[in-house]
């Protein structure tokens, strides 16, 4: 070994020593952050989101999962004004979409409709065969998409609001977290006897097939991250992927078990997660 070599040898393990004495992991892309803002109040939080045009987020509560104890709850964007039982008599609501002046959740069999403005339950809307609704999305021309995770499946609400059975199939293995594109649907599967994958469904022909190959773990939240590039949460390891349409995978964070629907807000560029067991949104800057 020359003289430049071993000296370069050298350096390298004193850099590696130097990061273990500072508690420093590398791996991939990961960061080693911890979450910039723990916001509490919450009870079961499963999903979050961001309305622009009323500037409030809204954050589903399963609670205790009893009858009528589920509740939506609304915060401004600076966390003045922290409404957390802004709608209640839900009974396990799950993923949250907004639409005009209308909030959109699911709610086991139902698709409960409300008014935005005043906080009022407008409908609850009977989704025939449905066993465990959850995540919504909305489509360029206003269909509302959402999964049902237990029976595999995924319906839409269209435009004459009429509730339609779009697939239903094992492939979509155990359909969580949901993304419509104007050529596929993106699915987060939660999987059943094996992890579950990263998934798409053509609009067309609904064909599945498998964007990760291997199974990553109990997928949840879909978010988009970029062009062709999406963040995706596992809710049984809390770990955040940044995923593109070709599969490749890397972890972005690594939260706690149970990191639900996430959000991303690109302008600030920070990620939110409803932490479940935790009963807390959590806040990375990825800045």
């Amino acid at each position: 070994m020359t003289f430049l070599s071993n000296l370069k040898t050298k350096t390298m393990e004193r850099f590696i020593l130097l990061l273990f004495l500072c508690g420093i992991t590398v791996t991939g892309q990961e960061q080693s952050i911890a979450p910039e803002i723990k916001l509490t109040g919450f009870s079961h939080p499963e999903s979050i989101i961001y309305d622009e045009a009323s500037e409030y987020f809204y954050v589903s509560n399963m609670a205790d999962r009893t009858e009528g104890d589920g509740y939506i709850s609304r915060i401004s964007r600076k966390w003045k004004k922290q409404e957390h039982d802004w709608v209640k008599g839900l009974n396990d609501p799950k993923g949250l979409v907004v639409k005009g002046d209308r909030l959109y959740v699911t709610d086991v069999t139902v698709l409960v409709e409300i008014d935005l403005n005043t906080g009022e339950i407008l409908r609850r809307i009977p989704v025939e065969g449905a066993q465990s609704l959850n995540d919504p999305a909305i489509d360029e021309r206003g269909n509302i998409f959402f999964t049902d995770l237990a029976g595999n499946s995924i319906f839409y609400l269209n435009e004459t609001d009429e509730v339609v059975s779009w697939l239903s199939s094992p492939e979509l293995e155990k359909p969580n977290g949901l993304w419509v594109t104007p050529e596929v649907i993106l699915v987060a599967g939660w999987g059943e006897d094996q992890n579950g994958n990263f998934l798409k469904a053509d609009r067309t022909t609904k064909e599945i097939s498998r964007i990760s190959m291997e199974g990553i773990g109990n997928m949840d939240g879909i978010q988009p991250k970029g062009s062709e590039e999406f963040f995706i949460s596992d809710w049984a390891t809390g770990k955040i992927y940044s995923i593109d349409m070709n599969g490749n995978l890397t972890v972005i964070l690594t939260s706690e078990k149970s990191s639900g629907d996430i959000l991303y807000l690109e302008d600030e560029n920070k990620l939110y997660l409803p932490m479940n067991h935790q009963n807390e949104i959590w806040i990375y800057n990825l800045k």
